[in-house]
């Protein structure tokens, strides 16, 4: 990575502001309390800054401190950031000056809604906030100022722990530039879709394009297998009556949201949902197991999107929907048929940096609104067309095989693959229909034989492999874990063993992870949850993280009669001691309080990891993971006699009259 990259985060109050610079080479710290020079004088030597959320404010309190902003003043640009959220390139004060260095943002492609905080709970860290208030209005002690340079270390070496999980995925980036010959730091501060954009070097149109809507079915789609009232539906498209809100949705005059249009159709058991932004379907609460007869297949398209930019869907195209902005779609096809060729040669560094490319084009052509382009690859119509398509050519191939085979069964459907169950009777049948779609196409369909599917919804289910393999799992009662970009030992940075799993954007969702664990056994091999449960040993796969947003001003627990004050993310765990109630919060402008949604009804906060998993009440989570399988399964609860309960009330209050 770049020499001299440093991790750092600020702290401002009325009248201080103080910086926690960390070299990730040698992990020495540089702290700069209220010394406009000394923050000049370390900058002169070009460091490479990393933070977190930093883009949208420690870069501007930075610029704030480099211009030679006083303390008072370095405030009020955090309160215009803060309280009243004005963009930092917006305020006056620092848009008059011209001051630049080199960062990068970790909460770049990160979930939505993660905070640092979050972060470092999920991570199985202890979760530490200052007890010095952001509100004092004088300058800080001693105490508090040594407080507050502890706290901000441990926020910066949070942060690392999180550069380090995304070390692979910021190399990527790295490699892309340097292909197209820009600064290696340059590339890494870019976000995914700009970094795309000049990598395929893309040329935004002199006018912006305005054929969204101009829509053309492909040649090589069998329309006898699509219903008609499909066609009406994308036929809406063309029609210049119909605003664009109802098409795509949006948000009206008064703000409020609206939903793009949809469509739903039947395909024997299976409801598919079609819409601008995919094809979707399953049955419900479904499960199956694969027998001697009768068999479950799955067939994904390969790199579905990506060849539908590239692939020759009509005649007289030479290409498929690549952004119009592109000089030469062949820059495209190059980057797909490379890619292929360093995963066969093995080169993973090679190949996860072009998968960046490909899995942000197609998003990235529809990144504007309104005509109005927000990356120089938006292109609309083609966005459009790619998601059209596909969905197209995948609900005909699954309407020609249940027609034609008699014992199929469409058990998902779900923007690049289908998922079916058939007797052997239909396997000669099931080969030749997705050969010829394979043929005419141009697409490679890959081929998975299931042993068991057990799904609640399309989002959300457990598929076991026929080969023994790891089972897959969807959805967020099922997958615990940390998204990285590469197989990472979590132990080496002082982390739990969490499960790890691959991917662009990063995700985390250690919540209840004994839970996740115990649905995942019982529908894989049929183990009792309550045995799963039992058998866990790591206090942290029982966590549940509390975490409260802006709008409230502090956090409480009943404990007995007492409120205990509580920081707004916290590590809980259900308790069999009743005398711990759950977490309350307070709301900022009525005071009001309210539950903190999703917690165990007695539970202790544990945000320093010393509790022994004795305090742990196993019971609640056995019954959360059968309340989940129950879910799964379609099992509702026994629905409560209401009437004979109101009778008992009236009964017993009758006693006191």
């Amino acid at each position: 990575m770049v020499d001299r990259t440093f991790i750092f985060d600020c702290e401002v109050f009325a009248h201080d502001w103080l910086f926690v610079f960390k070299e990730l080479a040698t992990g020495q710290y540089t702290i700069i309390h209220n010394d406009n020079d000394a923050v000049l004088a370390f900058m002169e030597q070009d460091p490479f800054l990393g933070g977190f959320n930093n883009k949208h404010y420690d870069n501007h309190i930075l610029k704030a401190v480099m211009i030679g902003a006083d303390p008072e003043t370095v405030k009020q640009v955090n309160d215009l950031i803060i309280l009243e959220e004005v963009d930092g390139w917006d305020i006056p004060l620092l848009r008059d000056y011209r001051v630049f260095f080199n960062s990068f943002d970790l909460m770049d492609d990160c979930q939505d809604g993660i905070s640092l905080k979050g972060i470092e709970a999920h991570l199985g860290i202890p979760i530490e906030e200052t007890e010095v208030d952001f509100n004092i209005d004088r300058r800080l002690t001693a105490a508090e100022l040594e407080q507050t340079i502890k706290y901000c270390k441990y926020d910066v070496d949070a942060t690392e722990i999180l550069y380090k999980l995304r070390k692979n995925y910021l190399q990527n980036k790295a490699t892309l530039g340097r292909v197209r010959g820009l600064d290696e730091r340059k590339a890494i501060y870019m976000t995914n879709a700009k970094l795309t954009s000049v990598y395929l070097q893309a040329v935004k149109p002199e006018k912006p394009w305005t054929d969204e809507r101009a829509y053309e079915y492909p040649d090589k789609l069998l329309r006898k297998y699509i219903p008609q009232e499909v066609f009406d539906f994308f036929d809406r498209l063309r029609d210049p009556n119909i605003p664009d809100i109802d098409i795509f949705g949006g948000y009206d005059d008064d703000g409020k949201k609206v939903k793009g249009s949809s469509l739903e159709i039947r395909i024997g058991d299976c409801i598919v949902t079609l819409a601008l932004g995919g094809i979707h379907g399953a049955i419900p609460t479904y499960v199956e197991e694969a027998t001697e007869n009768r068999s479950i297949r799955n067939k994904d398209v390969a790199s579905y999107y990506p060849h539908l930019m590239t692939l020759p869907l009509s005649e007289g195209k030479q290409y498929g929907y690549c952004s119009r902005n592109i000089p030469s779609p062949q820059l495209f096809v190059d980057t797909l048929e490379s890619r292929v060729r360093a995963k066969k040669a093995g080169d993973k560094d090679t190949a996860n940096a072009l998968k960046l490319v490909l899995n942000t084009t197609y998003g990235t052509m529809l990144n504007g609104r309104n005509g109005v382009a927000y990356n120089d690859l938006y292109d609309p119509l083609m966005g459009r067309s790619v998601c059209i398509t596909g969905q197209l050519l995948l609900l005909e191939l699954s309407i020609h095989l249940t027609r034609e085979c008699p014992t199929l069964k469409i058990i998902q459907l779900n923007t690049d693959g289908i998922m079916v169950s058939f007797d052997n009777s239909d396997e000669a049948k099931w080969q030749e229909i997705t050969q010829e779609w394979q043929d005419r196409t141009g697409f490679e369909l890959e081929e998975d034989f299931i042993k068991k599917i057990v799904q609640k919804d399309v989002n959300n289910y457990v598929e076991v492999p026929m080969d023994g393999g790891k089972p897959k799992v969807k959805g967020g009662q099922l997958v615990r874990g940390i998204l990285t970009n590469g197989n990472i030992d979590f132990t080496t940075m002082g982390l739990p063993p969490w499960d790890n799993m691959t991917g662009g954007a990063f995700n985390i969702n250690n919540n209840a992870v004994v839970v996740a664990r115990a649905i995942r056994d019982y529908f894989v091999d049929g183990t009792p949850p309550e045995q799963t449960i039992e058998d866990c040993t790591n206090i942290l796969d029982f966590q549940v993280i509390a975490k409260v947003g802006g709008k409230y001003s502090g956090v409480y627990q009943m404990v007995g009669d007492q409120a205990i004050p509580v920081q707004k993310v916290n590590r809980v765990y259900a308790t069999a001691d009743r005398s711990y109630g759950t977490l309350y919060k307070t709301h900022a402008v009525t005071g009001n309080p309210a539950k903190v949604a999703g917690l165990p009804t007695h539970c202790v906060v544990d945000n320093n990891n010393q509790l022994p998993i004795e305090v742990v009440d196993r019971k609640w989570y056995v019954k959360l993971a059968k309340k989940y399988i129950n879910d799964f399964l379609g099992v509702k609860p026994p629905r409560k006699n209401t009437r004979r309960i109101n009778s008992l009330k009236k009964k017993s209050l009758a006693l006191f009259d």
